[in-house]
Protein backbone atom coordinates (compact mmCIF):
# COMPACT_ATOMS: atom_id res chain seq x y z
CA UNK A 1 0.00 0.00 0.00
CA UNK A 2 1.06 3.16 -0.82
CA UNK A 3 2.19 5.39 2.13
CA UNK A 4 -0.42 8.10 1.12
CA UNK A 5 -2.96 5.74 0.56
CA UNK A 6 -2.28 4.37 3.99
CA UNK A 7 -2.44 7.73 5.78
CA UNK A 8 -5.76 8.15 4.07
CA UNK A 9 -6.80 4.59 5.46
CA UNK A 10 -5.82 5.85 8.99
CA UNK A 11 -7.84 9.44 9.22
CA UNK A 12 -10.49 7.10 7.84
CA UNK A 13 -10.68 4.81 10.26
CA UNK A 14 -10.66 7.49 12.75
CA UNK A 15 -13.63 8.72 11.12
CA UNK A 16 -15.26 5.60 10.92
CA UNK A 17 -14.45 4.80 14.65
CA UNK A 18 -15.43 7.68 16.16
CA UNK A 19 -12.74 9.22 17.03
CA UNK A 20 -13.15 12.13 14.68
CA UNK A 21 -16.85 13.19 14.00
CA UNK A 22 -18.29 15.58 11.43
CA UNK A 23 -17.31 19.39 12.37
CA UNK A 24 -14.26 18.23 14.78
CA UNK A 25 -10.77 19.83 14.09
CA UNK A 26 -7.91 17.51 13.67
CA UNK A 27 -4.95 17.51 15.71
CA UNK A 28 -1.64 19.56 14.53
CA UNK A 29 -0.20 18.40 11.50
CA UNK A 30 2.89 17.28 13.60
CA UNK A 31 0.69 15.67 16.59
CA UNK A 32 -1.40 13.67 13.81
CA UNK A 33 1.79 12.73 12.07
CA UNK A 34 3.55 11.34 15.13
CA UNK A 35 0.10 9.69 16.53
CA UNK A 36 -0.46 8.10 12.83
CA UNK A 37 2.66 7.15 12.95
CA UNK A 38 3.08 8.95 9.41
CA UNK A 39 5.49 11.67 7.61
CA UNK A 40 4.42 15.26 7.72
CA UNK A 41 4.62 15.06 4.25
CA UNK A 42 2.16 12.23 3.88
CA UNK A 43 -0.11 13.24 5.96
CA UNK A 44 -0.59 16.61 3.89
CA UNK A 45 -0.93 14.39 0.89
CA UNK A 46 -4.04 12.43 2.60
CA UNK A 47 -5.68 15.37 3.81
CA UNK A 48 -5.02 16.98 0.19
CA UNK A 49 -7.16 13.98 -1.02
CA UNK A 50 -9.43 13.90 1.37
CA UNK A 51 -10.54 17.06 0.60
CA UNK A 52 -10.84 16.95 -2.42
CA UNK A 53 -13.47 14.44 -2.33
CA UNK A 54 -14.70 16.76 0.63
CA UNK A 55 -14.13 14.18 3.67
CA UNK A 56 -11.97 16.74 4.75
CA UNK A 57 -12.28 21.08 4.92
CA UNK A 58 -8.98 22.51 5.13
CA UNK A 59 -9.30 26.51 6.11
CA UNK A 60 -6.00 28.52 6.26
CA UNK A 61 -4.70 29.65 9.68
CA UNK A 62 -7.52 27.87 11.34
CA UNK A 63 -7.20 24.29 10.86
CA UNK A 64 -8.50 21.03 9.34
CA UNK A 65 -12.03 19.79 9.80
CA UNK A 66 -13.77 17.05 9.24
CA UNK A 67 -16.92 17.96 6.91
CA UNK A 68 -20.41 17.73 7.91
CA UNK A 69 -19.93 14.70 5.89
CA UNK A 70 -23.95 14.95 4.64
CA UNK A 71 -24.79 12.90 1.80
CA UNK A 72 -24.83 15.92 -0.48
CA UNK A 73 -21.58 17.19 0.19
CA UNK A 74 -20.38 13.50 -0.74
CA UNK A 75 -22.03 12.72 -3.99
CA UNK A 76 -20.69 16.45 -5.02
CA UNK A 77 -17.18 15.24 -5.24
CA UNK A 78 -18.27 12.30 -6.53
CA UNK A 79 -20.24 13.99 -9.35
CA UNK A 80 -17.29 16.07 -9.85
CA UNK A 81 -15.48 12.59 -10.70
CA UNK A 82 -17.92 10.93 -12.90
CA UNK A 83 -18.06 14.23 -14.94
CA UNK A 84 -14.15 13.57 -15.98
CA UNK A 85 -14.70 9.79 -15.87
CA UNK A 86 -12.28 8.35 -18.91
CA UNK A 87 -11.39 4.91 -18.78
CA UNK A 88 -8.22 5.67 -16.76
CA UNK A 89 -9.46 6.66 -14.03
CA UNK A 90 -12.27 3.69 -13.08
CA UNK A 91 -9.48 2.77 -10.56
CA UNK A 92 -9.49 6.28 -9.01
CA UNK A 93 -13.70 6.16 -8.79
CA UNK A 94 -13.12 3.31 -7.03
CA UNK A 95 -10.78 4.38 -4.43
CA UNK A 96 -12.98 7.52 -3.59
CA UNK A 97 -15.62 4.40 -3.37
CA UNK A 98 -13.31 3.02 -0.98
CA UNK A 99 -12.67 5.94 1.05
CA UNK A 100 -17.00 7.25 1.05
CA UNK A 101 -18.89 3.77 1.14
CA UNK A 102 -17.15 1.87 4.40
CA UNK A 103 -17.72 5.65 6.28
CA UNK A 104 -21.68 5.42 5.51
CA UNK A 105 -21.98 1.97 6.27
CA UNK A 106 -20.34 3.12 10.00
CA UNK A 107 -22.29 5.88 10.17
CA UNK A 108 -25.30 3.80 9.43
CA UNK A 109 -24.00 1.14 11.85
CA UNK A 110 -23.52 3.77 14.56
CA UNK A 111 -27.07 5.00 14.30
CA UNK A 112 -29.56 2.18 13.01
CA UNK A 113 -32.00 0.69 15.85
CA UNK A 114 -33.62 -2.70 16.11
CA UNK A 115 -36.24 -1.66 14.04
CA UNK A 116 -34.91 0.07 11.40
CA UNK A 117 -34.03 -3.55 9.69
CA UNK A 118 -36.07 -1.76 6.64
CA UNK A 119 -34.34 -3.01 3.64
CA UNK A 120 -35.84 -1.71 0.59
CA UNK A 121 -35.57 -5.06 -0.97
CA UNK A 122 -37.21 -6.95 1.51
CA UNK A 123 -40.61 -3.93 1.55
CA UNK A 124 -41.02 -3.11 -1.93
CA UNK A 125 -42.22 -6.21 -4.69
CA UNK A 126 -39.87 -6.45 -7.20
CA UNK A 127 -37.04 -4.18 -6.15
CA UNK A 128 -34.28 -6.71 -6.37
CA UNK A 129 -34.77 -7.15 -9.94
CA UNK A 130 -35.26 -3.46 -10.53
CA UNK A 131 -32.40 -2.79 -8.72
CA UNK A 132 -30.64 -5.81 -10.66
CA UNK A 133 -31.73 -4.22 -14.12
CA UNK A 134 -31.03 -0.70 -13.36
CA UNK A 135 -27.77 -1.86 -12.38
CA UNK A 136 -26.99 -3.63 -15.68
CA UNK A 137 -28.49 -1.03 -17.65
CA UNK A 138 -25.51 1.23 -15.85
CA UNK A 139 -23.01 -1.53 -16.84
CA UNK A 140 -24.30 -1.96 -19.95
CA UNK A 141 -24.06 1.66 -21.01
CA UNK A 142 -20.17 1.78 -19.21
CA UNK A 143 -19.20 -1.22 -21.69
CA UNK A 144 -20.76 0.85 -24.78
CA UNK A 145 -18.89 4.31 -23.77
CA UNK A 146 -21.72 5.72 -23.27
CA UNK A 147 -21.07 8.23 -20.17
CA UNK A 148 -24.40 10.05 -20.51
CA UNK A 149 -26.78 7.27 -20.80
CA UNK A 150 -24.50 5.43 -17.69
CA UNK A 151 -24.96 9.05 -15.79
CA UNK A 152 -28.66 8.74 -16.81
CA UNK A 153 -29.41 5.63 -14.99
CA UNK A 154 -27.33 5.75 -12.50
CA UNK A 155 -29.74 9.64 -11.57
CA UNK A 156 -32.58 7.40 -12.47
CA UNK A 157 -31.33 4.67 -9.53
CA UNK A 158 -30.14 6.82 -7.06
CA UNK A 159 -33.86 8.85 -7.65
CA UNK A 160 -35.33 5.90 -6.94
CA UNK A 161 -33.65 4.54 -3.64
CA UNK A 162 -34.15 8.25 -2.48
CA UNK A 163 -38.18 8.56 -3.26
CA UNK A 164 -38.08 5.03 -1.25
CA UNK A 165 -36.21 6.01 1.56
CA UNK A 166 -37.91 9.81 1.95
CA UNK A 167 -41.10 7.63 1.78
CA UNK A 168 -40.19 5.63 4.74
CA UNK A 169 -38.28 8.20 6.76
Amino acid sequence: MAVTDEAIEKIKGMITSGALRAGDRLPREADLAAELGLSRSSLREAVRALSLVNILDVRRGDGTYVTSLEPRLLLEALSFIVDFHRDDTVLELLRVRRILEPAATAMAAERITDSETVWRGLTQTGTMAQTLAEHQAILDALAAHEPEIARSWATVHIAGVEQWLASVL
